[in-house]
């Protein structure tokens, strides 16, 4: 049997495994309560932790109990099958790209007992004692030549653990075999990692039957560097970058996921030998949406996988016109949202208002059934949408009475809120899901106040007095305090579409005029902090596909129907509600579209006690958004604190990586919010970015997203790189240099600056500050640029003298700049462009 070898170095992780899949069980246990109190949001800074479901607890006291018996490993090669626990599996090599982890993380909607088994053999030259060290979030044993040598079971959610251990290899190969294992519960990081921390060098070897290892050391590196030219197409071939190294013809397999869980398309292509591009199809062929895409290249027994992103726009399916009238786009929107919407209930609802597929429609609406009778996590998204179904149709005669009495008994028998019994995974702990659960009871209620709900066992009148005592409160806290995941266009359409229902279908006068108010308050906070209607600024919490993926964004869709800017996409959160509401947003167009001479500073802070200041400044040349001084040094999560906006694709941020593993599941990530978070000033139309790494910190590096190919001209020089683009320009700087990524998915469009103790500067401008993309580059470079200890001076040719620091005042030309403490309502400035 051929085998494959890789270095295992000292202070590096084990990371080839032979990996046997998910062995997946679904789990029941009794149904409690939950008892909470506090800020809803404090997970957000404190960890998941702060919110333990407690089934967990059931689950661990039972696992803990059970000893765990070693497989039978005697025939284990790729293509293999594992029978355990009822499946089977097969056994395939684990390429990590990167990632020190041997992770299957995922998102389950229902609680579920994962296990997974792994294999490497680790050689060692000599006999000698190895000292390794385990990270897991759930549990782990670990066999070595046949001998349990570790039981290592935090079980602790999403909040890794390790513990130190030591092995007495022998001369030659040494079997570890790992059995890992968790409950999964909604978003789940699912993984173990194993460190050597010995002095002599080792390897990892592992068997592959008859492949040839050349071959596969050839196709890893193939698809490690293949690339797509940019992370953004609205029209023409979607063509992927990858060289076949072999002499006969290889076998791409892609998975397109619109959405991370969402609905799939799959194809197959041929790629000859010497093939430089892959053609994977049209863009209108393939569709619209932020992309996930699998690639698997099956050779022989071996499949080698690995991700990618893509953003897809078909800019042709999308109308051309745009009306100056919000109720004709908001019937555009209807009718394109019908036709190319995502299949759930949102788009079936459109589908039944235009009389059209009505057997979809039924289709639709009885799988979003299953989905709420499941308790699956993010039911109450689709749920609060079949109340507007109901209202519109229950009394047409164009559905059977039977689908009727299905939608009933779905709404009497759901769990409303955490402190009703249930064993579900379902996540209450987020402002964006408190308000749908809370919109939900009430308009339940309201629709059968003199029913008995069995899940609380009280009458539909209760919960609607119960609803309004939360609904209140919450929009007494958002109008207080904003909203702790600010600015997010992953999460504002979820608070809108809640809006919507409680203004059109909710009968208490009080609750509408909240729910008007929050509208008019969140359609402000968009057109203030987007770029010609493109929220692509500083988020609370925000993902990778959202970052990238301006075009197909929710909030993008928003601001098209409300204003006639951004454009109108295929999202049906909230923009089919908005389509077919009777709320008008008021004209906060002057906002969105900027004259030629204007510049814009808004300055407010959301999240609880005011706990982040923000700083956005705009103009029709692009926008610089930022979260100043918040939290600096502390560990971040989905957080996203500086951003510059120069148009949807020439889009550019800082962050310190959560991961090294490019798109990860981590929470930060690699691209989308911080490892540890930076302090940064802002002033205007720039931005000073300090980050101090601590040593313990993995990744010792922070990195820039700058997508060369969103730009018409780039210059790279020394310590900074430069971007123009029809008449708008940015700058950035780094003192620890750049080094432009020429490989993989992210070539051309990552600037990576090596070092804990880093200082960046993030600069916007345009023809008017000065009159060429030359002189603009000529002039920055030659300003005058000092650090002085922990302190920045910039003498900025515009601005003048800016003063930055980890700890101390930022100054511009020796004034205290009062960026924080600003109120929730915030605070708008105005003037003409300065010239140089």
């Amino acid at each position: 049997m051929n085998q494959i070898i890789y270095p295992l170095n000292q202070h590096k992780p084990i990371n080839h495994w032979l990996v046997a899949g998910t062995f997946e069980e679904e789990k029941s246990f009794k149904k409690i309560t939950m008892d909470f109190t506090g800020d809803l949001n404090r997970w957000l800074t404190e960890g998941f932790a702060v919110f333990e479901n407690p089934n967990r607890k059931e689950f661990i006291e039972a696992e803990l109990k059970v000893e765990k018996q070693r497989i039978d490993i005697s025939e284990v090669s790729p293509g293999r099958s594992l029978s355990y626990q009822s499946s089977t599996k097969t056994w395939q090599l684990y390429f990590p790209w990167k990632n020190k982890k041997i992770e299957q993380s995922g998102f389950w909607q229902q609680p579920t007992h994962l296990q997974s088994w792994a294999i490497t053999n680790i050689r060692s030259n000599k006999a000698q004692k190895a000292t390794f060290k385990l990270f897991t979030c759930g549990s782990v044993n670990l066999w070595v030549n046949g001998e349990k040598v570790l039981q290592f079971s935090p079980y602790t959610r999403n909040e890794e653990k390790n513990i130190g251990f030591e092995v007495l290899l022998r001369e030659g190969d040494n079997e570890f075999l790992v059995l890992s294992e968790d409950l999964a519960e909604r978003d789940t990081l699912f993984y173990f990692r194993v460190d050597y921390l010995g002095t002599e060098d080792l390897e990892m070897v592992l068997p592959i039957g008859d492949t040839s290892s050349e071959d596969i050391h050839l196709l890893e590196e193939a698809l490690k560097n293949a690339y797509f030219p940019s992370d953004v197409l609205t029209s023409g071939e979607v063509s992927l970058y990858f060289e076949n190294p072999l002499a006969g013809q290889v076998q791409l397999e892609c998975e397109f996921k619109t959405e991370w869980w969402g609905e799939k398309k799959e194809l197959n292509r041929i790629v000859q030998p010497n093939c430089e591009k892959v053609i994977l199809g049209e863009v209108e062929e393939l569709g619209m949406g932020n992309v996930l895409l699998s690639i698997n290249i099956r050779y022989q027994t071996v499949v080698l996988q690995k991700n990618m992103f893509l953003q897809l726009y078909p800019e042709n399916l999308v109308p051309q016109d745009v009306s100056d009238y919000l109720h004709i786009r908001k019937q555009q929107a209807s009718s394109f949202i019908a036709k190319y919407g995502k299949k759930d209930i949102h788009r079936a609802y459109l589908l039944a208002k235009a009389g059209d597929d009505l057997e979809l429609v039924e289709l639709i609406v009885r799988d979003t059934l299953q989905v709420i009778n499941a308790r699956f996590d993010c039911s109450d998204f689709y749920f609060n949408q079949l109340f507007r179904f109901w209202a519109d149709f229950h009394d047409t005669g164009l559905f059977e009475e039977s689908l009727w009495e299905e939608c009933k008994q779905t709404i009497l028998n759901y769990r409303y809120w955490f402190d009703e019994p249930g064993d579900d995974v379902m996540w209450f702990f987020s402002e964006n899901h408190a308000l749908l659960f809370h919109t939900c009871e009430y308009l339940a209620g309201q629709l059968f106040p003199d029913e008995i709900f069995p899940n609380a066992n009280i009458l539909g009148s209760v919960h609607v007095e119960r609803a309004k005592v939360r609904l209140k409160k919450w929009f007494e806290k958002f109008n207080d305090e904003g909203l702790a995941e600010w600015n997010s266009s992953a999460y504002i359409p979820i608070n809108v579409m809640g809006f919507l229902q409680v203004y059109d279908l909710v009968n208490d006068l009080e609750l509408k005029s909240a729910a008007e108010q929050a509208l008019d308050t969140t359609f402000r906070l968009m057109a203030l902090n987007c770029h010609n209607g493109y929220l692509s600024c500083s988020h609370g919490r925000i993902y990778e596909k959202e970052l990238k993926g301006n075009y197909n964004n929710a909030t993008t869709s928003l601001l098209w129907i409300a204003y006639g800017k951004g454009n109108l996409n295929n999202s049906t959160f909230a923009a089919a509600a908005l389509s077919m509401s009777e709320y008008e947003p008021p004209d906060y167009r002057s906002l969105i579209g900027l004259s030629a001479d204007e510049n814009v500073v808004f300055k407010h802070h959301q999240g609880t006690k005011g706990f982040v200041d923000l700083y956005t400044y705009k103009n029709r040349f692009g926008l610089l958004s930022s979260a100043v001084e918040y939290r600096p040094g502390g560990s971040g999560y989905s957080e996203h604190v500086v951003h510059s906006t120069l148009s949807p694709e020439a889009i550019v941020w800082i962050n310190h990586p959560g991961e090294e593993t490019e798109l990860g599941t981590g929470r930060p990530s690699f691209w989308a919010g911080n490892g540890q978070l930076p302090k940064v000033d802002q002033y205007h139309d720039i931005a000073f970015i300090h980050y101090r790494i601590d040593p313990e910190s993995e990744i010792d590096y922070t990195h820039a997203y700058f997508p060369l190919t969103a730009f018409e001209q780039v210059e790279i020089t020394g310590n900074w790189c430069f971007g123009k683009i029809r008449d708008s320009y940015i700058a950035l700087y780094a003192k620890n240099g750049l080094i432009l990524q020429t490989e993989g998915q992210n070539k051309k469009r990552e600037l990576i600056s090596i070092g804990r103790e880093n200082k960046w500067i993030l600069r916007n401008s345009h023809v008017q500050q000065f009159a060429s993309f030359s002189q603009f580059i000529t002039s920055i470079k030659n300003a005058e640029l000092k650090h002085i200890g922990e302190e920045f001076i910039f003498h900025d040719p515009i601005h003048g003298k800016a003063q930055s620091s980890w700890k101390g005042p930022f100054t511009v030309n020796g004034v205290i700049q009062l960026n924080s403490d600003q109120q929730t309502e915030g605070v708008l400035e105005k003037w003409s462009f300065i010239q140089n």
